[in-house]
């Protein structure tokens, strides 16, 4: 029906002739006449078509209903993934099928979040990362890590020792971000955190890709994942906003410049 609208207006309806007082051509702009099982809507817009004809359209979600979704109408997909294989397998699925729909999946941008923290040397950007990780308080992040979990109570859990999965509750019985629970049940599984080690891995991504490096380091990263499958492209999440944004945009620079963990 969203889309109806967005067609409502043809691509030539306005004119704009302010000569003999016309805006737009009548016989450009349809109704739609939508009819729903909880709303009716005649339509046309209200307003023009934007240049681009509607806005993109970005689908966030990894479960089977939004990837469903997200091949049938998405422009782009932001996704969360902390392991090149379960972004490979998500990247070929989703190109499967938007195919599926009858869309080329060239169409269909497949974009995970990523979180570089970035330095001269891989030892500066290193002691940055723990830097950044230690400004977390981590009762709030227990708090949020319980709101990623329905509400899971994690009170009992000691900061300091190695987790395991069975301190989770089964990602099948959330009914909320269950994608996002899974990536991270999948994390302790891979790198048996403590939870404090993992809750500052989640203060800035929130679940999505975390690394430091040089500006190499980071670039190779990018390219590895463009060229194997597993990401047309990034949505970059600095950990520290304006200056590792400046640091990533300084890619060129062969001393990019240094940035400074300031507390509050």
């Amino acid at each position: 029906m969203v889309k109806a609208l967005w067609d409502s207006w043809a691509t030539d309806a306005v004119v704009d002739d302010r000569t003999d007082g016309i805006y737009a051509r009548t016989d450009r702009i349809r109704a739609i006449n939508h009819r729903g099982d909880f709303y009716h809507v005649a339509g046309p817009l209200n307003l023009p078509r934007c240049p681009q004809g509607r806005p993109v359209l970005v689908q966030a979600g990894s479960s089977d209903t939004g990837r469903r979704f997200a091949a049938r109408h998405a422009d782009a997909v932001f996704t969360a993934h902390m392991a090149k294989a379960t972004a490979q397998e998500f990247y070929a699925d989703l190109k499967r099928l938007a195919a599926a729909e009858g869309r080329l999946p060239e169409h269909v941008l497949i974009l995970p979040g990523l979180s570089p923290m970035i330095a001269a040397t891989e030892a500066e950007a290193q002691r940055l990362a723990r830097e950044v990780n230690d400004l977390t308080d981590p009762e709030v992040g227990r708090k949020r890590l319980s709101g990623r979990f329905g509400g899971h109570d994690f009170s009992h859990l000691p900061l300091d020792r190695p987790l395991v999965p069975e301190d989770f509750p089964d990602p099948g019985l959330v009914q909320a971000a269950r994608s996002r629970t899974e990536v991270i049940i999948n994390l302790v599984r891979r790198d048996k955190p403590t939870l404090r080690q993992l809750l500052g891995y989640l203060a800035g991504a929130r679940g999505h890709y975390v690394t430091a490096g040089t500006p190499d380091q980071i670039a190779d990263f990018i390219e590895d994942w463009f060229q194997d499958g597993a990401a047309d492209g990034f949505n970059i999440m600095p950990p520290l906003l304006p200056a590792q944004l400046d640091v990533f945009r300084a890619r060129s620079d062969p001393d990019p410049p240094a940035a400074e963990v300031v507390p509050d």
